[in-house]
């Protein structure tokens, strides 16, 4: 695994895998997703857009979720990243269908955040990883580079006006079949609200699928293992009991 892209997520907080999945494996995975809409969760106003959170809980697209955690690219590099030390999937799977994102981080936030009181989220150098499998080329996810390795607060409103404040933002080009790999401590955003509105995209959907891994003895990756449980399942009685 280049060292270059080990060394580049520990000090900026993400690097991208490039073609991991081919041509053919991004158009099956974005066939099982788009087949598998009407079991998804809406959690933004726009008709076309959708959510499922622990997508590796659904039969229908579990195999995705397999294929991903035990892709050769991906775990060499995170072999490397953890330099040995035994890791896992922490089961933060999601798959999001035209869905705008805001800023914010992948660690447990607003209500939620009460499981990490008893971690410290930044004291561990090399964090939890989050995968981002991109089904299509785009370019919108953006990073505030290095942000992973300062406290941050667990509140969206004030992570917006800690985001609205970065000097340095930077915007990742991605192809379809790339892996971005992120430190959950990151602060990102994904597309706009506007962006998401397009009718063009009820046919023509922007995929993402994503998956979490963290060391097995990582205080944190428990924290977020435990409290991820009590999200999903909220998350399920709100989104998906119809």
């Amino acid at each position: 695994m280049d060292l270059k892209l080990t060394s580049q997520c520990l000090e900026q907080g993400f690097c991208v895998l490039p073609s991991v999945f081919g041509k053919a494996e991004v158009e099956l995975f974005r066939a099982a997703t788009v087949n598998n809409l009407g079991s998804m969760g809406q959690t933004r106003d726009v008709a076309h857009s959708y959510h499922l959170a622990g997508f590796h809980r659904f039969p229908s697209l579990a195999t995705i979720h397999a294929r991903i955690v035990a892709d050769g690219t991906v775990n060499r590099f995170l072999a490397a990243y953890y330099g040995g030390s035994p890791y896992l999937a922490l089961g933060l799977s999601d798959i999001t269908v035209n869905r705008s994102q805001y800023w914010h981080t992948d660690l447990l936030r607003g209500r939620y955040s009460d499981f990490l009181k008893d971690c410290a989220p930044w004291s561990e150098t090399r964090g939890s990883l989050k995968a981002l499998v991109y089904l299509q080329d785009g370019a919108s996810l953006r990073i505030v580079p290095c942000s992973h390795l300062s406290p941050s607060p667990l509140d969206d409103t004030l992570l917006e006006v800690l985001a609205e404040a970065a000097r340095d933002v930077v915007r990742v080009n991605i192809k379809a079949g790339d892996v971005v790999m992120m430190d959950i401590r990151a602060l990102h955003r994904g597309s706009t609200d506007a962006d998401m509105r397009s009718p063009e995209l009820a046919a023509a959907q922007k995929i993402l699928v994503s998956t979490v891994f963290g060391p097995v003895a990582s205080a944190l990756a428990q924290a977020m293992q435990l409290g991820n449980a009590h999200r999903l399942a909220d998350w399920d009685r709100r989104f998906l009991a119809r």
